[in-house]
């Protein structure tokens, strides 16, 4: 991390100030129960834990948990999430429509909510929050059952401190959109060079995230922007933080639709092979 000076401010400084300040709050740590703070009554615990459930609802007393668990995938399951930032250090997600009109998806972003104001599209964090009992049966379809996009560089190692463990060895599907220009390439210029620090310390970080997904299944890094432009020998390189993922299907790579890259492909594949990174090479 930069060294701050007393009166002098870097540009390391600036980078690692932003990415503390819009950084949001990490869960706090669970207290542990102790044995002297249980009740000595059965009865009286049963009591305490059932006071969740909801005995006046027909839907959770009449409905068998089969059908309530279709109901709920239903509702719940096969979106594609936007994981976005809030104002406040708050993180959200935008159901994405999954047409060409999405403006996340052509590289926009969404409007900011104000506080007080409600979003135009639908919570899926609404359903489990209805009561104790809907939040049991229902929580872990919202990261297992849906995929998640990341298209901001900070946004998933801003999530992971912000989730319960467990949640976050929910999520099977990923994508990663990510945005640097000439990360890997040597430059003279201090500027320059500082930045190509920041945003590889970043992507350790990411990646080191990434490999720690215990329910990962699927997981494709988007580098089509029109920022990318790294030659094709860096790029096994700049894979290397990855060598660790391992998945039952190989993971993807996408590349902007240039020709360059389209003649290295075959190329390409083969060393990232050879280095033990398990991948594959694909054209956006």
């Amino acid at each position: 991390m930069a060294i701050i000076k007393q009166g002098v401010f870097s540009w390391e400084d600036v980078l690692t100030q932003r990415y503390q300040s819009d950084k949001p709050s990490a869960l706090p740590r669970p207290r542990r129960r102790t044995l002297a703070g249980r009740s000595q009554n059965p009865k009286a615990d049963d009591t305490r834990q059932n006071a969740g459930y909801q005995t006046e609802s027909l839907m959770l007393t009449k409905l068998s948990p089969e059908l309530r668990l279709i109901v709920w995938e239903e509702a719940l399951g096969g979106f594609r999430l936007h994981i976005i930032q809030r104002s406040h250090r708050r993180l959200g997600h935008v159901i994405c429509p999954l047409s060409e009109s999405c403006e996340i998806c052509r590289g926009g972003l969404p409007q900011p909510v104000k506080d007080g104001e409600a979003p135009s599209e639908w919570n899926l964090l609404s359903l489990p929050m209805t009561c104790k009992q809907i939040y049991r049966e229902t929580i872990h379809m919202v990261y297992s059952l849906n995929a998640f996009e990341f298209s901001n560089t900070w946004s998933l190692t801003y999530l992971r401190p912000t989730i319960p463990q467990e949640r976050w060895d929910d999520i099977r599907v990923l994508e990663l959109k990510w945005a640097f220009p000439g990360h890997w390439l040597p430059s003279k210029d201090p500027v320059k060079s500082i930045y190509v620090w920041a945003g590889r310390q970043q992507w350790i970080e990411t990646c080191n995230a990434i490999t720690r997904m215990k329910g990962l299944e699927v997981f494709t890094l988007s580098l089509s922007g029109k920022w990318f432009g790294e030659p094709a020998e860096k790029i096994p390189i700049f894979l290397e933080p990855l060598r660790g993922l391992k998945l039952k299907r190989k993971w993807v790579v996408q590349l902007p639709e240039q020709p360059y890259y389209r003649n290295e492909m075959s190329k390409l594949n083969v060393v990232l092979q050879k280095r033990g990174i398990d991948c594959c090479i694909e054209e956006a």
